[in-house]
């Protein structure tokens, strides 16, 4: 009677176990990755230059009317790096969640080095802009996150916007800069 049993518990086991991973599956699909601010491990120094893309990020499908000018990502985050990372350009804007497959078909759809991904979200009841955003280097499938920005005042919405803008291009630049492999000259 016992081994009948116990065969019946591993199948209900099996069973409960199998239909949990069906169900929890898609959950873990549609994380987003700039949400999680977590960066991988075990990442290889950086041998530059690298070729740089700029992604903006919308949430839900949504474009704020009033973060359309491109000027301001050209003057914040297109100038990320005096020593010239190598060019920068903007790549096309992203809807939804970023997820490392949305990652690897930009990586697979341009060929640079390094992708910044952010997003601009813009509370109306505090009068305050959050930046957000990570960097995927392309050839290591790696993500770097970078610390979340809010800005808040009585500033106006443009002036909020390229002040959180400038602070996430510096703060994009240090993190690159730390994973930087520098060749050390010899003595003679």
């Amino acid at each position: 009677m016992k081994p009948i049993q116990s065969k019946i518990q591993n199948r209900v086991f099996t069973f409960a176990l199998l239909l949990w991973f069906l169900v929890a599956t898609p959950l873990w699909g549609e994380v987003d990755l700039i949400e999680v601010k977590k960066s991988d491990t075990a990442i290889k120094m950086l041998v530059f230059p690298k070729s740089l893309r700029v992604i903006e990020s919308h949430r839900n499908n949504q474009i704020n009317e009033s973060f359309s000018d491109p000027k301001l990502i050209k003057k914040s985050l297109l100038k990320l790096d005096p020593a010239r990372i190598a060019p920068s350009k903007m790549g096309e804007p992203l809807t939804g969640a970023i997820s490392r497959d949305s990652l690897k078909h930009l990586a697979q759809k341009y060929s640079d080095d390094i992708f910044l991904v952010f997003r601009r979200t813009f509370n109306n009841k505090k009068n305050s802009i959050r930046h957000q955003g990570l960097l995927y280097l392309a050839k290591q499938r790696k993500v770097l996150a970078l610390r979340e920005i809010k800005e808040s005042g009585s500033k106006s919405l443009q002036e909020m916007d390229l002040a959180g803008l400038k602070i996430l291009a510096k703060e994009a630049k240090k993190v690159l800069h730390s994973h930087k492999y520098e060749k050390r000259q010899s003595a003679y």
